[in-house]
């Protein structure tokens, strides 16, 4: 299982949120994306979830952004819209930005990726022809305006008078002798108040100086009136007309104060008055009278912030419903949320929903600001049980069930009939997945535990996969250590195993255990290791009721450092005269003495001597030394004339040049040999008096065979 931590990604699109054409620019950002694992290649199809954030420094920094959303990858592509979950706020990108990915928990995937500009974002940055006015220019900033003219004006030269421009300044004189003169007034125009102005004095846009004819169309916007400004002394009468107003650009807070209507108990828009019972509703003019039409007066007293109800047809006292302003409690007076209920043990449940009549009833959770069709939760009871789905933007409309628990104490997760206190169905690569970050040799991420009693197979974990025959793993562990740890804690004085693996049935090739190791250094398959104050076995096996049983089968090389006992033994080879065909056995040669046996041939020399030169080590692993001699090729007498001393012994025949053959025996007299000497004889014991190492050979029943017992729990569970 690899998992993912590479993302190869390329931004197809960046739209930018713009504060000039809001309404027609999209607001979020287009993201496609390849995810790979550490080797570079594409992650399986599946969900995966990914976090992005915005930064304004290409690494460390605090996060301007961030959203989290499960992204179904197909071929290692991910599309999505960036914004979806968290909007993008004019406010969030107001320079250079970098974008970060993280996977899962994992760590956020370096480089961050550098946002450039495209064509919507790159309009951003210029202001639309005519759109700024002179009211949205604070004083003392430009020329608003020069002897009443606007835009592009022209200073012309006349008569006498010469304009020489200098960097920001102009210089306007008067020329000649006979000519010349001086301003002596000022008038003032349309819309300006002031003037006129003889010698010095200010010229300023009048009340009511600014008229429908002076403003663009569609100039004023929202975002170009300053919030609370706009008086009605500011505004000549009929000045601004429809066509100067975008629709729908002027808020609550663009106008100013004791101006319009602005809300009616927090509504807004049109509002209708609707009258209730014993009220009417009579309009006059720009007057609304709201009557009473029932006879009698009310009256009564109460606790402040208690919300009144009528305590008989004309009297009003306290109810248990507290307001504080911003939150209502029931049975208490300091509610921390919305809606907070207190309640007794003798009132019972703090709150209880139901429908008169049976049906569908719930509660409906809606999350506001979220896309319509990702926005609603429900909770519901039907059928005798309780689900929790993802609805749709009324809360009611059910889209996916998530959980449903019955009245069995059944609670199912992908399904809407459980049949077991968790029962988990999907379609996804995991039903479940649990972490823990605890460090102890106590920490099981997953913990299961029979707590029955009684003389039968139970199973703790249970795991089946068959999605085909010789197909599937029923439990697949991975380990920094071990991949499968196995231990028993016996009580009694039956056969107890720690790891177990049977196969039944079928005409094929079974293994119980399967064990394989490979690497760069000590390679084990399978390792077994038995330590106790009894009879241990480090590897124990048994074979059975086939037509040829094996206990252990070894392809390659056997190493046993220990002593090993055998009802028998041989050597098999391929045949050599002919190996397709024939296999040849040979039979071991046994003693009753840890013997050795060596050999040779030699050739006496002219006097009739051979000296027999044996190995350095030769005295030092053998003792009790036995010798045969054959003459070849002649008669002839030979005989052992110097006995093995330094590693030598001496032959001498009676006749010169005579081939001797010879074998020399030795007893073991190593360290091993000494300590572990194999004895020849000795009574059985304990279970096994009256028992045979092999009752077949005898033609007993098995029962009475010494492993019986021994394979005794194999049979039963089988």
């Amino acid at each position: 299982m690899r998992k993912p931590v590479l993302i190869t990604a390329v931004l197809i699109s960046l739209m930018m949120i713009s504060n000039i054409y809001s309404q027609g620019i999209p607001q979020t950002i287009n993201y496609q994306g390849v995810l790979k694992d550490a080797s570079g290649v594409v992650v399986p199809n599946g969900d995966y979830s990914l976090t992005f954030k915005l930064y304004d420094l290409p690494s460390g920094g605090s996060a301007l952004w961030n959203e989290t959303k499960t992204i179904n990858v197909v071929g290692g592509i991910i599309n999505t819209q960036l914004g979806s979950v968290t909007p993008i706020t004019s406010a969030t990108i107001v320079g250079a930005a970098w974008l970060g990915i993280t996977v899962g928990t994992g760590s956020e995937l370096i480089p961050r990726i550098t946002l450039t500009s495209v064509p919507y974002s790159i309009m951003s940055l210029t202001v639309p022809s005519g759109s700024i006015t002179a009211t949205k220019i604070a004083d003392a900033q430009v020329v608003k305006s020069l002897n009443g003219l606007k835009d592009n004006v022209n200073l012309v030269a006349g008569s006498n008078v010469t304009i020489t421009p200098s960097g920001n300044n102009l210089t306007i004189n008067a020329t000649g002798s006979g000519g010349g003169g001086t301003v002596t007034q000022v008038n003032t125009g349309s819309g300006l108040t002031g003037g006129p102005i003889t010698s010095t004095g200010t010229l300023s846009i009048s009340n009511d100086g600014i008229t429908t004819s002076m403003l663009q169309n569609n100039s004023v916007t929202s975002g170009k009136i300053t919030d609370g400004t706009i008086a009605t002394t500011d505004l000549s009468d009929n000045s601004v007309t429809s066509a100067k107003i975008v629709d729908g650009t002027i808020s609550a807070t663009d106008i100013g104060t004791t101006q319009v209507v602005k809300s009616i108990n927090t509504i807004k828009d049109n509002v209708t008055l609707v009258a209730g019972s014993n009220v009417t509703i009579t309009p006059s003019g720009n007057n609304i009278t709201i009557a009473s039409t029932s006879g009698g007066t009310i009256g009564g007293s109460g606790t402040a912030n208690y919300i009144s109800k009528f305590t008989n047809s004309t009297t009003l006292g306290s109810s248990t419903l507290f307001d504080d302003g911003n939150r209502i409690g029931l049975g208490t007076n300091t509610p921390d949320f919305s809606l907070t209920v207190n309640t007794t043990p003798t009132l019972g449940l703090g709150l209880k929903v139901s429908r008169t009549g049976g049906g569908l009833i719930g509660l409906a959770i809606v999350e506001e600001g979220q896309p319509t069709s990702l926005r609603g939760w429900s909770l519901e009871s039907w059928n005798q049980k309780l689900r929790i789905n993802a609805s749709g933007d009324n809360g009611i409309t059910t889209l996916k069930n998530l959980m449903t628990l019955d009245r069995k104490g059944n609670v199912g997760i992908g399904t809407e009939t459980p049949s077991y206190p968790l029962h988990v169905a999907t379609n996804r690569k995991y039903a479940g997945y649990f972490t823990s970050d605890s460090l102890s040799d106590e920490t099981h991420v997953v913990y299961a535990e029979y707590l029955g009693n009684g003389l039968e197979w139970a199973v703790g974990v249970y795991g089946k996969s068959v999605p085909a025959d010789g197909f599937g793993y029923g439990g697949v562990f991975e380990g920094g250590r071990r991949g499968v740890s196995g231990f028993v804690n016996p009580t009694g004085d039956g056969q107890y195993t720690g790891v177990e693996g049977n196969v039944y049935g079928g005409s094929g090739s079974n293994v119980g255990v399967l064990g394989s190791a490979s690497g760069s250094s000590v390679n084990i398959g399978v390792q077994g290791v038995a330590s106790g104050s009894s009879l241990n076995f480090g590897i124990y096996g048994w074979a059975s009721n086939g037509t040829s049983n094996r206990a252990g089968y070894f392809s390659g090389n056997v190493e046993v450092t220990g002593t090993l006992s055998k009802g028998g033994g041989s050597f098999k080879i391929d045949h050599p005269l002919d190996p397709t065909n024939k296999n040849l056995y040979h039979s071991f040669v046994e003693s009753p003495d840890m013997m050795n046996i060596y050999n040779g041939n030699v050739v006496t020399d002219a006097s009739g001597y051979a000296t027999v030169t044996m190995p350095d080590w030769f005295e030092a692993l053998n003792k009790e030394f036995r010798y045969q001699l054959t003459v070849i090729g002649d008669f002839a007498q030979a005989i052992i004339s110097q006995e093995i001393q330094n590693n030598q012994f001496t032959i001498r025949s009676d006749k010169p040049n005579i081939k001797v053959s010879w074998q020399v025996t030795g007893i073991r007299h190593d360290k091993f040999a000494e300590k572990y000497r194999i004895p020849v004889e000795e009574n059985k014991t304990g279970k096994d008096v009256g028992k045979y190492l092999h009752p077949d050979a005898y033609d007993v029943d098995e029962t009475l065979g010494v492993d019986y017992e021994n394979n005794k729990a194999a049979r039963e569970k089988k």
